[in-house]
């Protein structure tokens, strides 16, 4: 579930109880499972996040836009958005 605004979210996720053997998808930091914000330039967010020493990871591309990852000191996984 994403709750906030339309620059900015927070997702909850509730993690269903795993099969024996089979890894999730989704990483949690307690039920938090990202921080979403949402930005104009992509590309200019992901240069302003290596700069601060972070490392973007899972580009992707798909409806409602394009979209990275990056996880902070703390394990907190964060989602930067641009959309189409």
């Amino acid at each position: 579930m994403h709750v906030g605004a339309d620059d900015s979210y927070i997702a909850l996720y509730e993690p269903k109880a795993p099969k024996a053997g089979v890894e999730r998808d989704y990483q949690t930091q307690g039920q938090l499972n990202h921080v979403g914000i949402v930005v104009d330039d992509l590309a200019v967010a992901e240069i302003a996040i290596r700069v601060e020493g972070y490392q973007p990871h899972s580009h992707q591309n798909y409806e409602p836009g394009v979209r990275f990852y990056f996880k902070d000191e703390n394990g907190i996984e964060f989602e930067i958005v641009a959309y189409d």
